[in-house]
């Protein structure tokens, strides 16, 4: 693998992983609050989603671009990366379980945890009651919910991820 397809390939999965970690909570405060907000906080949120969006199409489609602007594939000593002939898209997909792994062991203690405080909450009790708050818990517990499927989900389909990150050698 060039160490400018590695490169492209690193920016592509973190244009992915920027977009779950930007977008996720923002559609988690859109269902739990978007009730009870102002008609401007409506624009905010489709004009943040729009800029996520934007930021991340260009991610995608202009890192070949990214890498030559940022120089990123000099000084190195070599011009390909030796990864003991293990093929470009197999290192990929390495990196993208690995993502996905990420996402649902990070989830899952807040989602226990969250849970049993709005388990808590919810029976009667004077030592442990957070009244209105349970808001907040249902936004994190959304989110937490969010990232276990976008987790899972990446698991599952990362060969086809990893073939749409990988670049061919015809196509430069």
């Amino acid at each position: 693998m060039s160490v400018k397809d590695f490169f492209i390939a690193v920016i592509r999965i973190m244009a992915i992983y920027f977009f779950i970690e930007a977008i996720f909570p923002l559609m988690a405060q859109i269902i739990v609050y978007g009730y009870d907000t102002d008609s401007y906080l409506i624009f905010v949120y489709v004009g943040v989603i729009l800029l996520f969006f934007a930021l991340f199409y260009l991610m995608i489609s202009n890192a070949k671009g990214l890498v030559k602007f940022l120089r990123l594939d000099r000084g190195f000593s070599t011009e390909r990366f030796d990864f003991s002939k293990a093929d470009g898209t197999y290192i990929i997909e390495i990196a993208i379980a690995i993502m996905g792994i990420y996402m649902l062991i990070c989830s899952i203690p807040y989602i226990l945890m969250d849970g049993y405080a709005l388990f808590k909450s919810n029976i009667n009790s004077n030592v442990f009651s957070l009244g209105e708050n349970t808001r907040d818990l249902q936004s994190n517990l959304i989110t937490n919910f969010l990232y276990i499927l976008v987790g899972l989900v990446i698991l599952f389909l990362r060969k086809p991820i990893a073939n749409i990150f990988t670049t061919k050698p015809n196509e430069e």
